[in-house]
This record gives C-alpha cells, sequence and structure tokens, in this order.
C-alpha cells in the first residue's frame, strides 16, 4: 500500500516518520494525470481531518532504531512520487520543519470540529403573559443574561420594558441550581399592555441581537447623596404674639420666596429641577412608557426610596415603622394607651399599633369619606376608606364628625370628635397622615393649599391628647411664613419636636414628617389652641381649593427675632431643599441616559437579529413540532371515554381556547388563530379527531 493509498505523505529525515497534511484534492487532482487521480482522490477524508506535520525540534529525542520493512517501504514509496509531491501547489511543501497546517489541530478519530456544530441563537424560549403586561425569556447565553440585566431597561417594539433575573421558586427555597437555561423577567404593566401589546418576535429578535453588542458605557451609577434618614431639631427661645383676627390670603409664589427662611435662590433651583422632570414626563413618544425610566432611574440611584414593603398593606406602613424606629415613638407608651388616627384612611397606621400586643392599644380613626360632599367639596376615593379588618375589630371605632363625613376641615367635625374622645379620657398617641394632590393646585404651591389641613390636624392633636402625649404629621415643603408660624407653635406645646424625613419617603419628593412629645397642657398651649380655633373657624368648612391659605399665626417680623427657631428653620429647610433638587436632577439625568442607552441597544439589536433569524425559526419549528408531538402522545395514550369529556369540554370553551394567538408555540396549546401558523394545528388533525367523535360520545 502507498502513502497516498493510506491517506497521508510519510516524508524520510534522519530516519524517522513525520505525518504531513496533504494537499486540497481538488487542486492535486487538477494537476495529475492517470492513475495518480485516482490515487488523490482517496485523500479527501482523513486529510480534511487535518493532520499536523511535526518538525524534528517537536519530535521527542529517541535513539536510533531499526526501521522496520513496512515503514521502508513507505519511504520508498514516497520517494517513487516525488513527482506528485512536487505538484502540490503553496502553500504546501515538503521542505523539512515546515508545517503544512500550523493552525490544525491534532486530528482525534471520531471528533467533529466545533464549527460543523450549527450555532444556536441566545433565545431559547419566550413565554408571554399579555394579560399581565410581561415575559420570562430563557436564555442560553449568559452575556446576554448579564447585559440585559445590568442596563435594567429595554425598548422592544417601541415599548419601554424593565428587564430581572428571573428567580425560580426552587431557587428562591434554597435548592441547588441546575444546568436548566437561565432567564430574564420582562416587564411592561398591564395599563401598557391595554394599548399597545409586545410581540413574541420583537422579544426573541431583541435579545438574540443583544449578542452581537458591546457593552455599553454609562452603567456606572454616580449617586448625588448617600440615603440615610433626616432629621432636624426644632426649639423656640419664648412666646410670641398671636394673630387673633386671622384673614384668608393669596396662595402666590411669593409666599414661598419671601419667608424666613432667607434662600430664595434654593426655591428657584428647586422649582427649575422639578420643571425638567415635567418636560421629561410630558415627552411624547416614542418610545411609550417612558416613566418607566424614571422609576428604574430612582430605584437605581436611591433603592431605599418611596419602596414598598412587605410587612404593611401600602407604604404609609413603612414610613411609620421607620419614623417610629427613628424617634422612639412606641418607647414608654403606657399599656393600653389609646390613639388617634387621623385622615388616615385606609388605615396602615392603625394596623402597625394594634399589631403591637404588648401594648395592647384601643384605637379610634377619623378620615373623610368617600362620596361625601358635594361638588364644591374635595373628595375622597373609595380606596381610601377604612379597611375591612379595622372596622370589625373591637378594639378600634371609627369617628365620622356631626355631619357623618369625616371632613376635618369643617369645624363642627372636629369639636365632635375632640369632644368624644374627651369622654374616654384623651389619647396618648394622635398621628396625621393627611395629604391630598389635585391637578387644580398650581405647581409649586402645594404647601400653601395644605396649610389649612395642617392647622386642623395640630388643633385637633393638641385638643385630645393626653399630658405627655406624642403628635407625628405628614407635612410637605415648609418655606411660607405661615407654615414656620404653626412649626414655631408646636414647640411652645411640646417638649420635644422635630422635623425628619425616612429614607422610605421620596427623596425627589417634599414630603417629611413633624415628631412632637411630651404634650404641655397649660395656660400657654390654651391661649394658643384659641387663637388655632378662629383661624380654622376662618376657613368656614371650604374646601382648600376655595380657601387655600390663612394669614399667618405670628407675623414674620416677630418670629425672625427669635434666633434660635430661625437658625434651626433655616437649617431643615435648606438642607432639605437641596437635597429635593439634587435628587430630581439626578433623576433626570439617569433616566435621559437610560433611555439613550435602550434606544441605541434596541437599534443595534433589531440589526444584529438578522444573525439569527434563521436558527431562530428553526428552532420555534423545532419547538412546535415537539409540542405537537407532545399533544398526539398524550391524546393518543387517553382512554376513549376521557377524550369524548376533554373534546365536549373544549367545545364548550369555544374561542377561549381556540382563540388563543401565537406565533412561535410558546403560550398557546391549540392556537388556530395563530399569526404565522407555528402554533395551529392543520386540518388532518382537526378531521381525525372529528372521525374519533362520534365513537367517544357513545361511552357517555
Amino acid at each position: 500500500m502507498s502513502a497516498i493509498e493510506a491517506g497521508r505523505h510519510v516524508v524520510m529525515e534522519s530516519c524517522r516518520e513525520v505525518p504531513v497534511a496533504a494537499a486540497s484534492p481538488s487542486k492535486a487532482v487538477a494537476a495529475a494525470d492517470g492513475d495518480l487521480k485516482a490515487k488523490l482522490f482517496m485523500l479527501a477524508s482523513p486529510l480534511r481531518a487535518g493532520l499536523r506535520r511535526q518538525s524534528p525540534e517537536d519530535m521527542p529525542k529517541e535513539s536510533p532504531k531499526e526501521m522496520p520493512k513496512e515503514q521502508e517501504l513507505t519511504v520508498n514509496c514516497v520517494a517513487a512520487d516525488a513527482a506528485v509531491a512536487a505538484s502540490v501547489p503553496a502553500p504546501v511543501t515538503l521542505n523539512t520543519g515546515v508545517s503544512l497546517r500550523a493552525d490544525a489541530p491534532a486530528f482525534v478519530p471520531g471528533r467533529k470540529d466545533a464549527d460543523d456544530k450549527p450555532a444556536r441563537p441566545p433565545v431559547v424560549s419566550v413565554r408571554r403573559m399579555p394579560a399581565k403586561g410581561c415575559a420570562i425569556v430563557l436564555l442560553r447565553d449568559k452575556a446576554v443574561l448579564e447585559l440585559s440585566v445590568s442596563m435594567r431597561v429595554a425598548v422592544v417594539d417601541g415599548v419601554c420594558v424593565e428587564v430581572r433575573k428571573h428567580t425560580r421558586k426552587r431557587e428562591q427555597a434554597g435548592e441547588t441550581a441546575t444546568d436548566e437555561p437561565e432567564g430574564v423577567f420582562v416587564a411592561w404593566g398591564h395599563r401598557v399592555a391595554r394599548k399597545v401589546d409586545i410581540s413574541e418576535e420583537g422579544l426573541e429578535a431583541y435579545f438574540n441581537g443583544l449578542s452581537t453588542l458591546d457593552w455599553p458605557s454609562g452603567l456606572a451609577l454616580q449617586r448625588p447623596f448617600e440615603e440615610h434618614i433626616q432629621s432636624f431639631l426644632m426649639s423656640s427661645g419664648s412666646p410670641m404674639p398671636l394673630n387673633t383676627s386671622p384673614k384668608s390670603d393669596e396662595a402666590v409664589a411669593a409666599k414661598m420666596l419671601e419667608g424666613i427662611h432667607g434662600r430664595p435662590e434654593l426655591v428657584r433651583e428647586l422649582w427649575e429641577a422639578k420643571e425638567q422632570l415635567d418636560d421629561l414626563w410630558n415627552k411624547p413618544p416614542p418610545p411609550l412608557g417612558r416613566s418607566l425610566m424614571q422609576r428604574v432611574a430612582r430605584d437605581q440611584l436611591f433603592p431605599h426610596s418611596g419602596k414598598e414593603g412587605e410587612k404593611h398593606e401600602n407604604r404609609a406602613g413603612e414610613k411609620l415603622e421607620e419614623l417610629s424606629k427613628a424617634v422612639g415613638l412606641l418607647e414608654g407608651v403606657p399599656v393600653g394607651a389609646a390613639f388617634l388616627d387621623l385622615c388616615g384612611g385606609p388605615g396602615a397606621w392603625s394596623q402597625f399599633l394594634l399589631a403591637k400586643p404588648e401594648l395592647a392599644m384601643r384605637g379610634f380613626g377619623l378620615t373623610l369619606r368617600s362620596g361625601s360632599g358635594d361638588a364644591a367639596d374635595w373628595q375622597a376615593e373609595e380606596k381610601d376608606d377604612w379597611y375591612a379588618d379595622l372596622i370589625q375589630n373591637p378594639n378600634w371605632s371609627a369617628l365620622w364628625g356631626a355631619d357623618g363625613t369625616g371632613d376635618l376641615l369643617k369645624h363642627q367635625n372636629l369639636e365632635h370628635s375632640a369632644q368624644a374622645l374627651k369622654k374616654q379620657g384623651g389619647v396618648f398617641l394622635c398621628l396625621a397622615d393627611g395629604g391630598f394632590s389635585d391637578k387644580a393646585i398650581p405647581a409649586n404651591l402645594l404647601e400653601l393649599y395644605f396649610y389649612r389641613l395642617f392647622l386642623a390636624e395640630l388643633l385637633t392633636s393638641v385638643s385630645v391628647l393626653q399630658p405627655g402625649g406624642r403628635f407625628v404629621c405628614k407635612l410637605y415643603t415648609a418655606c411660607s411664613d405661615a407654615m414656620a408660624s404653626l412649626l414655631f407653635l408646636t414647640t411652645r406645646m411640646f417638649d420635644h419636636v422635630e422635623i425628619v424625613k425616612p429614607m422610605s419617603s421620596r427623596v425627589a419628593g417634599p414630603e417629611r414628617y413633624l415628631f412632637a412629645s411630651g404634650f404641655r397642657a397649660g395656660m400657654e398651649t390654651e391661649t394658643i389652641r384659641a387663637a388655632m380655633v378662629r383661624s380654622h373657624q376662618q376657613g368656614n368648612g371650604a374646601s382648600p381649593l376655595q380657601v387655600p391659605l390663612l394669614t399667618p399665626l405670628i407675623a414674620s417680623a416677630d418670629l425672625a427675632t427669635d434666633k434660635v427657631f430661625t437658625q434651626q428653620f433655616q437649617a431643615m429647610v435648606s438642607r432639605l431643599l437641596e437635597r429635593q433638587a439634587g435628587a430630581l436632577r439626578a433623576l433626570v439625568s439617569r433616566a435621559l441616559k437610560l433611555e439613550d442607552i435602550a434606544l441605541a441597544a434596541a437599534e443595534k439589536a433589531q440589526a444584529g437579529a438578522g444573525k439569527w433569524a434563521v436558527a431562530a425559526a428553526a428552532q420555534r419549528e423545532a419547538a412546535t413540532a415537539a409540542r405537537r408531538e407532545a399533544e398526539e402522545e398524550a391524546w393518543n395514550n387517553t382512554p376513549t371515554p376521557a377524550r369524548s369529556t376533554d373534546w365536549t369540554d373544549r367545545r364548550s370553551r369555544g374561542t377561549r381556547d381556540h382563540g388563543t394567538l401565537s406565533h412561535s408555540g410558546y403560550g398557546s396549546r391549540y392556537g388556530n388563530n395563530s399569526r404565522s401558523g407555528y402554533a395551529s394545528r392543520n386540518a388532518g388533525d382537526y378531521s381525525r379527531r372529528s372521525a374519533v367523535l362520534p365513537r367517544a360520545l357513545a361511552f357517555q
């Protein structure tokens, strides 16, 4: 047998055998004649596998051995076929020490080249839940998974979506991870889903196309400041003359700029930052659902801000729990003490206090009843009605005031509720979480429209608290002299007063809380209370939109003379204004950056998705075929009576099963409305079922 017939050349050098790769058979055949062509045709299979020639330097040093006769015969064959070897074109050569295919891997029998394996797309499957506005995308490419999760947002089919790593239930339970494909959870929300849907094709193409992207710049976070609780002590030096003739006042921007805080430039900077956020919010699509960018930006920059917890039914409970720990709200509370939940519907704060069995507290609640009042009154929504478990709790009672509306701005309701509580001995805790929002309120003037509600809450607390009692009240900004005067009076009626902004309160919002402890029941408090009653009556029960603001109970010139209070007030206002404006600017910048990254990635992914179009289509068809085969097998293995019941149930359900839309079989079982035909059954399948049906019905 010659070397050519054996499928290789053997070169004799220093009495050693060196296997080398042969030339391309087609080129060798073209240059050969006669019997040599037949011999060269035999080179194709073994030589294409890639035999690497070794130089003498690469070979292990061995002592000379006598050449076997078979090897000597092979060498002689090579010498005889020198003409054939000389006909092999470049780069193949027989010069000593030169590799014919230096980059070729060593030949291993039975091994397939990596390039021979068909490339599989990054996406394994897409399971879409259109009613919920979300989907689960399983990925085999971990690089694509890490990139998409790091970006957090994407634009698919012109819609903004949020991307998070999908965690299986068994992983949450701490079970050992498997080799199954990992996935991402993609959400665009049910509200957006009502307007426009995202297709499985779009999701599949986007994540397949991500495999062609480089890691985008700008994903690193730059937080403007660290999150922590903000707390500011408030105190005063001496009493101040009170305004005994309050009047309605005009709610204008000048009231916010001309206060004793002395920092009008900070107020203007805050307004400018809010305007930037409003411009971003009002920017029309595309992409649709742009507000998602702002929410993700807030979560990234301020992960504790505005977070919903798992312990309470809404965020109000989370904020009160954090506030309680920060100020020691429940430390030293007498067992069996009573509390009043003002403007607290639906009742998260009451739930928090009643869930302390060691305190065994009794509770009362006064909030605006939904649907009460005429069109001129401010309204409450049904979602703000008291929780059913509170109404049924024997340790808790609802108060509605004299007219049954629970409207605290009406003085008769306030007095009626205060008298009822005094008969019960008063309360040790008074908590007020009142607030409102209305598009009719001019921009940046919420504080001024909130003034009368804060006045009513403070007046209620000093009317029902026991000596030494405690008061918690939600506030907004406090730039005006009207708000400053109420804070000053609070320091005159309580031993300890501070303004606290919890981390759970949105850092870009104006919300903060007043905490006052050690209620002083005395002559000065009664004098202040009488002045507050006159001011409250001046509102005459009108809604905040009709009578938003009243003249301050203490003149600004008098407030400015108390250096202790003024300095503390200015420090509080300046600090919170700076943080709010800084947070707003950071949110806008981050949201814009996320949108730019997402739009650029969507464009590049759309171009890169074509690389996987054929493989993805083949994968979808294979998945659909496997699903059909599984369904057929299940159907054929089902006893005939069970088939008849199943078939009858499906017929009775009508289009609920057969009307499911699908394009690739990821979610639909019987999708005869399939857009591309991947999920629908063929006509022969239904004909076969129709033929079986009459026989199956005989068993019913």
